[in-house]
């Protein structure tokens, strides 16, 4: 069976643009991908994916991902979002691109999908803060597998394509746009009060983060993570996520040292992103802070790397999803020699990488741990984090040797 669509960026002009074509053979799992002519005559076209799909005519065939490119998909929803659609939509999809066609304007990034080369929708959100308390309970209603009123349906809805596994969804505040995340009953703390204080320490050590705040509802606390990719609710930016560039089939224990790796996403930002080379420090120290936090969900999901319309570059993105998961020191990608393993050692390995000395990049860890150990004064500085949820937090913050 093969499925087809058009692919839209919006943001470029008042309505979305298209750019392309995608074609997914689902027997076979493979997927083409071709710019039209129209977007490559553009003087302001650039490549969705400059590895992948780099800015030229003809079709590109992709086998990895199910066919569906990586950049497609970071538009597209993943476990939460497609569980939403499921659940919310009587029409359900039967494939990889019509979970794409059932998420698309509610992404994150510019890119939009439809059936039709001639219309396509803009991104869009109608959720406020007061639709937060009616999400919060009906949250727990989804993931429980329990009916939730069609207004709760509703408004989730704007949320069912941004990525990851947790409860989530979009609220507009003013101009600006926020993904809204909850707390889950079975959470050992309270992670929203703990990745908000993440996020706040990171910012404080010099990292670029998104902003973020706490909003108290009724039925708990919900973090805001104000969105970097669109500016008066109109996106800004085009969104690659590490995922895309890293894309492989499967990941050896080889990759884990060259490639599917924090140095391959600094090897990238040295050559792609020009005058934000000084971007592949700022790589490392959020490496170094994930490790010393305790932060094993850093995959390559949540990584990503921005193209800004008005700029025509590249950039590392605003850091996302810090959050202390558990004392494993074992990362989402690799961290250097010994893969994936946090220790002192492992995160010196590949200083040259990221453009450092080694006697650079061992003046960086030890600033970060320094700061780092005291985290228990922090959270409550910056989070208000009770007593015992620090007491739960000291088994999941590794100390790192």
């Amino acid at each position: 069976m093969t499925s087809e669509c058009y692919v839209f960026i919006d943001g470029l002009e008042d309505k979305p643009i298209i750019c392309g074509f995608f074609k997914l053979n689902t027997q076979t799992g493979r997927g083409e991908f071709n710019y039209g002519k129209s977007y490559l005559s553009r003087h302001d076209a650039f490549a969705l994916d400059p590895i992948h799909l780099p800015l030229q005519p003809g079709i590109v065939s992709y086998t990895a991902n199910k066919g569906v490119f990586g950049v497609l998909s970071d538009a597209g929803a993943d476990s939460w979002g497609r569980k939403l659609i499921l659940s919310l939509h009587n029409t359900k999809p039967q494939n990889e691109l019509e979970f794409l066609l059932a998420g698309s304007g509610y992404g994150v990034g510019a890119l939009v999908f439809s059936l039709s080369r001639s219309a396509s929708k803009h991104k869009t959100n109608k959720n406020t803060l007061a639709d937060l308390a009616l999400l919060d309970q009906a949250k727990d209603d989804l993931l429980a597998n329990k009916a939730i009123s069609n207004e709760a349906k509703k408004a989730f809805e704007f949320g069912q394509s941004m990525g990851g596994a947790r409860p989530k969804t979009s609220v507009q505040i003013g101009t600006k746009l926020y993904l809204a995340k909850f707390n889950r009953q079975d959470d050992l703390f309270n992670l929203v009060r703990a990745e908000h204080a993440a996020m706040c320490m990171a910012k404080e050590l010099g990292i670029r983060c998104a902003n973020t705040q706490v909003h108290e509802t009724e039925n708990g606390d919900v973090l805001l993570v104000e969105r970097f990719d669109v500016s008066n609710c109109l996106p800004t930016n085009h969104f690659l996520s590490a995922n895309s560039l890293l894309q492989k089939p499967k990941v050896a224990m080889s990759d884990l040292e060259t490639y599917y790796s924090y140095g391959e996403l600094a090897e990238f930002i040295r050559h792609h992103t020009g005058e934000y080379a000084d971007d592949a420090t700022e790589l490392y120290k959020r490496m170094v802070f994930n490790a010393l936090i305790g932060n094993t969900d850093d995959h390559s999901r949540n990584h990503a790397f921005l193209y800004h319309f008005a700029d025509k570059t590249w950039r590392l993105s605003p850091a996302y999803d810090i959050t202390p998961i558990n004392n494993s020191k074992q990362h989402g990608i690799g961290l250097g020699d010994d893969g994936r393993y946090a220790s002192i050692d492992n995160l010196l390995s590949q200083a040259k990488r990221f453009g450092l000395t080694t006697a650079k990049a061992t003046k960086i860890i030890s600033q970060i741990k320094d700061y780092t150990q005291q985290w228990p004064s922090h959270f409550k500085r910056f989070a208000d984090i009770s007593d015992i949820d620090i007491k739960r937090l000291e088994s999941v913050i590794p100390n790192i040797e």
